[in-house]
Protein backbone atom coordinates (compact mmCIF):
# COMPACT_ATOMS: atom_id res chain seq x y z
CA UNK A 1 0.00 0.00 0.00
CA UNK A 2 1.40 3.37 -1.02
CA UNK A 3 0.96 6.30 1.36
CA UNK A 4 -1.56 8.73 -0.10
CA UNK A 5 0.94 11.61 0.06
CA UNK A 6 3.44 9.80 -2.16
CA UNK A 7 0.76 8.74 -4.61
CA UNK A 8 -0.63 12.24 -4.99
CA UNK A 9 2.80 13.91 -5.00
CA UNK A 10 4.26 11.75 -7.77
CA UNK A 11 1.18 10.39 -9.53
CA UNK A 12 2.50 6.82 -9.33
CA UNK A 13 1.19 3.66 -7.70
CA UNK A 14 3.21 1.84 -5.04
CA UNK A 15 4.29 -0.69 -7.67
CA UNK A 16 5.43 2.04 -10.07
CA UNK A 17 7.40 3.78 -7.32
CA UNK A 18 9.11 0.55 -6.29
CA UNK A 19 9.94 -0.30 -9.91
CA UNK A 20 11.42 3.19 -10.40
CA UNK A 21 13.63 2.69 -7.33
CA UNK A 22 14.66 -0.80 -8.39
CA UNK A 23 15.80 0.35 -11.85
CA UNK A 24 18.02 3.17 -10.62
CA UNK A 25 21.37 2.57 -8.89
CA UNK A 26 21.52 5.85 -6.94
CA UNK A 27 17.92 5.48 -5.78
CA UNK A 28 18.74 1.97 -4.52
CA UNK A 29 21.78 3.25 -2.63
CA UNK A 30 19.59 5.89 -0.96
CA UNK A 31 16.90 3.32 -0.21
CA UNK A 32 19.43 0.89 1.29
CA UNK A 33 20.76 3.68 3.51
CA UNK A 34 17.24 4.47 4.70
CA UNK A 35 16.50 0.77 5.32
CA UNK A 36 19.69 0.42 7.39
CA UNK A 37 18.80 3.50 9.45
CA UNK A 38 15.29 2.17 10.17
CA UNK A 39 16.76 -1.22 11.13
CA UNK A 40 19.28 0.54 13.40
CA UNK A 41 16.33 2.30 15.02
CA UNK A 42 14.87 -1.14 15.80
CA UNK A 43 18.15 -2.16 17.48
CA UNK A 44 18.06 1.04 19.51
CA UNK A 45 14.42 0.41 20.51
CA UNK A 46 15.37 -3.12 21.59
CA UNK A 47 18.18 -1.62 23.71
CA UNK A 48 15.59 0.71 25.28
CA UNK A 49 13.40 -2.32 26.06
CA UNK A 50 16.44 -4.06 27.60
CA UNK A 51 17.14 -1.02 29.82
CA UNK A 52 20.52 -0.25 28.20
CA UNK A 53 19.22 3.05 26.78
CA UNK A 54 16.77 5.41 28.48
CA UNK A 55 15.98 7.59 25.48
CA UNK A 56 17.11 8.38 21.95
CA UNK A 57 16.69 10.92 19.18
CA UNK A 58 16.81 10.27 15.45
CA UNK A 59 18.46 12.90 13.26
CA UNK A 60 17.98 13.49 9.54
CA UNK A 61 20.46 16.31 9.14
CA UNK A 62 23.60 16.67 7.03
CA UNK A 63 26.80 16.66 9.03
CA UNK A 64 25.16 15.09 12.08
CA UNK A 65 25.09 11.41 13.14
CA UNK A 66 21.91 9.41 12.61
CA UNK A 67 21.01 8.95 16.30
CA UNK A 68 21.84 10.19 19.77
CA UNK A 69 21.31 7.76 22.64
CA UNK A 70 21.30 8.24 26.41
CA UNK A 71 22.23 5.40 28.75
CA UNK A 72 20.92 5.04 32.32
CA UNK A 73 24.20 6.59 33.48
CA UNK A 74 23.34 10.19 32.54
CA UNK A 75 26.99 10.95 31.75
CA UNK A 76 26.97 8.45 28.89
CA UNK A 77 25.50 10.07 25.79
CA UNK A 78 26.54 8.61 22.45
CA UNK A 79 26.14 9.75 18.86
CA UNK A 80 25.57 6.80 16.53
CA UNK A 81 26.38 6.72 12.82
CA UNK A 82 24.87 4.07 10.54
CA UNK A 83 26.67 2.58 7.52
CA UNK A 84 26.13 -0.35 5.16
CA UNK A 85 28.85 -2.85 4.31
CA UNK A 86 30.18 -2.50 0.78
CA UNK A 87 28.53 -4.31 -2.14
CA UNK A 88 28.62 -8.08 -2.48
CA UNK A 89 31.73 -8.16 -4.70
CA UNK A 90 33.80 -6.09 -2.26
CA UNK A 91 35.34 -7.78 0.76
CA UNK A 92 38.66 -8.71 2.33
CA UNK A 93 39.88 -11.99 0.86
CA UNK A 94 42.54 -14.50 1.74
CA UNK A 95 43.34 -17.31 -0.69
CA UNK A 96 40.25 -16.35 -2.69
CA UNK A 97 37.91 -16.75 0.30
CA UNK A 98 36.07 -13.85 1.88
CA UNK A 99 37.43 -13.41 5.42
CA UNK A 100 35.84 -10.07 6.35
CA UNK A 101 33.45 -7.49 4.97
CA UNK A 102 34.34 -3.86 4.25
CA UNK A 103 32.64 -0.75 5.54
CA UNK A 104 33.47 2.68 4.16
CA UNK A 105 33.50 5.58 6.60
CA UNK A 106 33.71 8.67 4.49
CA UNK A 107 31.16 11.20 3.34
CA UNK A 108 29.82 11.58 -0.18
CA UNK A 109 31.10 15.10 -0.77
CA UNK A 110 34.16 17.18 0.02
CA UNK A 111 34.06 20.83 1.03
CA UNK A 112 35.96 23.11 -1.36
CA UNK A 113 37.69 24.75 1.59
CA UNK A 114 38.87 21.51 3.27
CA UNK A 115 40.05 18.52 1.22
CA UNK A 116 39.95 16.33 4.37
CA UNK A 117 36.27 17.14 5.04
CA UNK A 118 35.16 13.96 3.31
CA UNK A 119 36.78 11.93 6.12
CA UNK A 120 34.90 11.56 9.39
CA UNK A 121 36.59 13.12 12.39
CA UNK A 122 37.25 10.72 15.25
CA UNK A 123 35.07 12.97 17.41
CA UNK A 124 32.03 13.17 15.09
CA UNK A 125 30.31 10.11 16.63
CA UNK A 126 31.07 7.60 19.36
CA UNK A 127 29.43 4.46 17.95
CA UNK A 128 29.36 3.02 14.44
CA UNK A 129 26.51 0.65 13.59
CA UNK A 130 27.14 -1.38 10.43
CA UNK A 131 24.29 -3.09 8.61
CA UNK A 132 25.32 -6.43 7.06
CA UNK A 133 22.18 -6.70 4.91
CA UNK A 134 23.96 -6.31 1.56
CA UNK A 135 25.92 -9.47 2.35
CA UNK A 136 23.55 -11.56 4.48
CA UNK A 137 20.26 -10.41 2.85
CA UNK A 138 18.97 -9.94 6.39
CA UNK A 139 18.80 -6.18 6.85
CA UNK A 140 18.45 -6.51 10.62
CA UNK A 141 21.98 -8.02 10.87
CA UNK A 142 24.29 -5.42 12.46
CA UNK A 143 27.62 -5.13 14.19
CA UNK A 144 28.60 -2.25 16.45
CA UNK A 145 31.92 -0.67 17.47
CA UNK A 146 33.11 2.29 19.47
CA UNK A 147 34.72 4.86 17.17
CA UNK A 148 37.73 5.07 19.49
CA UNK A 149 38.58 1.47 18.49
CA UNK A 150 38.46 2.06 14.73
CA UNK A 151 41.57 2.63 12.60
CA UNK A 152 42.74 6.18 11.96
CA UNK A 153 43.51 7.70 8.58
CA UNK A 154 47.19 7.21 7.70
CA UNK A 155 47.79 10.87 6.77
CA UNK A 156 45.20 12.58 8.97
CA UNK A 157 45.31 11.17 12.53
CA UNK A 158 42.26 13.17 13.63
CA UNK A 159 40.17 11.38 10.98
CA UNK A 160 38.92 7.82 10.61
CA UNK A 161 40.40 5.49 8.00
CA UNK A 162 38.23 5.17 4.91
CA UNK A 163 37.84 1.35 5.01
CA UNK A 164 37.41 -0.95 8.00
CA UNK A 165 37.32 -4.74 8.38
CA UNK A 166 33.99 -6.07 9.63
CA UNK A 167 33.54 -9.67 10.86
CA UNK A 168 31.49 -12.00 8.65
CA UNK A 169 29.06 -12.87 11.44
CA UNK A 170 28.00 -10.79 14.45
CA UNK A 171 28.93 -13.73 16.68
CA UNK A 172 32.55 -13.39 15.55
CA UNK A 173 33.18 -10.47 17.88
CA UNK A 174 36.88 -9.64 17.84
CA UNK A 175 37.11 -7.23 20.74
CA UNK A 176 36.18 -4.28 18.51
CA UNK A 177 32.90 -5.39 16.93
CA UNK A 178 29.84 -6.60 18.83
CA UNK A 179 26.77 -8.36 17.48
CA UNK A 180 24.41 -6.32 19.63
CA UNK A 181 24.18 -2.73 20.75
CA UNK A 182 23.35 -3.88 24.29
CA UNK A 183 26.60 -5.91 24.42
CA UNK A 184 28.61 -2.95 23.17
CA UNK A 185 27.07 -0.60 25.73
CA UNK A 186 27.83 -3.10 28.52
CA UNK A 187 31.53 -2.66 27.70
CA UNK A 188 33.28 0.33 29.26
CA UNK A 189 34.01 2.73 26.36
CA UNK A 190 36.93 4.48 28.07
Amino acid sequence: ICPIGLRSRYGLSAEELLEALDRRFRAKVTLEGAVAEVQLGKHISAAVDAGAIVRFEEHDQDGYPDYTIWTPDARRVFRVECKNVRDSDEAYRQGGLVVAYKVETQKTRTSQDDPTSRFYGVDQFEILGVCLGKKTRNWSDFVFAYTKNLNRHARHPGKLAVMHRVPLHPSEADGIWHGSLVALLAEDPT
